[in-house]
């Protein structure tokens, strides 16, 4: 609903993050948030699942975007000693990765070998 005290990981991102705070009136978004009715724990709790098996392409598609940002990561913070930087993409299109995007990364990895999509 808003904050005053968010991340944003570039000099674009922060320009844009700043003309939401002046365009929108996050008090008045936090009062309309309040008074929907509060949603079941139960759905909350509920972890979306993959309704079909993606296609082989994408599945491999997924798995060498998730090893470029592992490695890309890795090279950065061994070689350079940087602990959140750029990596580029498969489509070279610069991401901010951090150790909790190397996480994520190798966790998607691992579950889709768990459980047979590799």
């Amino acid at each position: 609903a808003g904050a005053s005290t968010a991340w944003v990981p570039s000099p674009s991102a922060a320009a844009l993050h700043s003309i939401h705070y002046h365009r929108v009136d996050v008090l008045t978004r936090q009062m309309q948030l309040a008074m929907r009715p509060p949603a079941k724990r139960e759905s909350l709790l509920e972890p979306p699942l993959m309704q079909e098996r993606p296609s082989k392409e994408a599945i491999e598609h997924e798995l060498r975007e998730n090893a470029q940002s592992i490695l890309g990561y890795v090279v950065r913070w061994i070689d350079m000693g940087v602990g959140c930087s750029k990596v580029p993409d498969l489509s070279n299109v610069g991401l901010m990765e951090d150790r909790a995007t190397l996480r994520i990364s190798s966790q998607l990895m691992a579950n889709w070998i768990h459980h047979g999509l590799v």
